[in-house]
């Protein structure tokens, strides 16, 4: 006998793809035609080694590092969403399932829906290909897929592998050092995303080596291309284990977290909030709308929030130089970061329907203004480590120059995504004015 719940889900997830996919499928399309687009006017940060042979084989490298680095975070938030916080749970934790095919369905289900990523990243390397490089194109290209694989197989297991850390006894003391105000078992939860970036970035930064030593004459090289995959195979062979042994108890930790911070008094629970103190001096009613917005995105999409932090890291990396250009670039790898991060507003959108808010009492201008100032402050992940980088390298000039770009393409970008989140074609709009947006911020820091 067919069970109800599961009866109701499966009408829901068709009713859903019949009215959201063309909408998704043209959103895809326009998001794709900007990145193409978008390409020439990023092309003196990232593509100056064009035209300079003796600089192809580092530019290809270092340009193929980056846009693998952003795939594999990319893909380790993908990975964290459809695993630990996917609308599935709601509807199949109560029933007795098969952890290894879940498993796989949710890997096939998130390949299919993220591999836009591998066409985006052949895209905007197209100035490679147009300057007459197709080997050179092919590389780096290989190398952004290989960050997309890595991210997506390794992805499952190491956020499986955080709920045994959480569950530890021998561990708990570290999560004690790092978990700051959160519940101890939600530490290693938060963190796991960051792991996965961690492993998959050395991967990357292997197959990126490969593709230099490639570009030198030395055809050897092209072995290390496949490093990313067979670290994301590798690690993807411990995921039906990990699945059968950790799948189920992750319910049950996360409602040990939920309860944890149910048990825990308003004061102690706004001091649990991410960037709940720098809002303690705003009036009281813009006050309470912001930190519900900052609530509900720390409790629900806290891996879009750390991701900040992690792709800052790889804008750092980029300002971390003494070449004149190395501000530039780190603006607009932050920038790149930026448009995704700040999309964490549709999830909020979708969250809190209009008519919630209408029974609340809170007026649609009201929230906008809100969210705005929320993702304005969770974008400064991105800002503060590439401004921090590059003041230890080049002075304080070019530090607070940048610091003034970023911020303020953050209110733009904040702004962008407030507003056409409350659009019908919310994706649709949103992706190809936030792109715009970052490429011609990013020219304009060039000159």
């Amino acid at each position: 006998m067919t069970n109800p719940h599961i009866t109701a889900w499966r009408v829901q997830v068709r009713r859903r793809a019949r009215t959201e996919g063309p909408l998704r499928r043209i959103g895809g399309l326009v998001a794709l035609a900007t990145v193409a687009g978008a390409a020439p006017l990023v092309e003196p940060v990232f593509f100056g080694f064009l035209g300079h042979p003796d600089l192809l084989a580092a530019g290809i490298s270092g340009i193929g590092l980056r846009v693998g680095l952003v795939c594999c975070g990319a893909m380790a938030l993908a990975t964290y969403g459809a695993l630990v916080r996917s609308p599935e749970r709601a509807v199949l934790d109560p029933h007795p399932i098969e952890p290894e095919r879940l498993l796989r369905y949710l890997l096939l289900r998130t390949a299919v829906e993220r591999s836009g990523w591998c066409v985006a990243s052949a895209l905007f390397l197209l100035p490679v290909l147009l300057a007459g490089e197709p080997v050179a194109w092919a590389l780096a290209t290989a190398v952004a897929v290989g960050g997309w694989a890595v991210g997506l197989l390794s992805g499952f297991s190491v956020h499986l592998a955080s709920i045994w850390v959480a569950e530890s006894p021998s561990l708990a003391g570290v999560l004690e050092l790092i978990r700051g105000q959160n519940p101890r078992l939600q530490a290693a939860l938060i963190y796991a995303p960051g792991a996965a970036l961690t492993l998959g970035g050395l991967a990357v930064w292997a197959a990126s080596a490969g593709a230099a030593v490639v570009l030198t004459g030395q055809p050897a090289g092209a072995f290390l291309l496949g490093v990313p995959l067979v670290v994301g195979v590798l690690a993807w062979l411990t995921a039906p284990a990990l699945g059968r042994a950790w799948y189920h108890r992750a319910t049950t930790l996360l409602a040990e977290i939920d309860a944890a911070y149910a048990g825990q008094d308003d004061t102690e629970e706004a001091r649990s909030v991410y960037l709940e103190w720098a809002i303690r001096g705003l009036p009281a009613s813009l006050r309470l709308r912001l930190l519900r917005e900052l609530r509900a995105g720390w409790r629900a999409h806290r891996g879009w929030l750390t991701g900040a932090w992690g792709l800052g890291a790889v804008a750092a990396l980029a300002a971390w130089s003494k070449d004149p250009i190395a501000g530039p670039r780190a603006f607009a790898v932050a920038g790149a970061g930026m448009v995704v991060v700040a999309a964490v507003v549709f999830r909020l959108r979708q969250e809190s329907p209009e008519w919630l808010d209408d029974w609340l009492g809170l007026t649609a201008a009201r929230m906008r203004t809100a969210r705005t100032l929320a993702v304005v402050g969770w974008l400064q992940g991105l800002i503060g480590l590439p401004v921090a980088a590059l003041a230890l390298r080049q002075g304080p000039g070019p530090a607070l120059r940048l610091f003034g770009g970023l911020e303020a393409v953050a209110v733009v970008l904040a702004l962008v995504a407030t507003t056409t989140s409350a659009w019908r074609a919310g994706w649709a709009a949103y992706l190809p004015l936030a792109v715009a947006v970052w490429a011609l911020a990013a020219a304009g820091s060039v000159s």
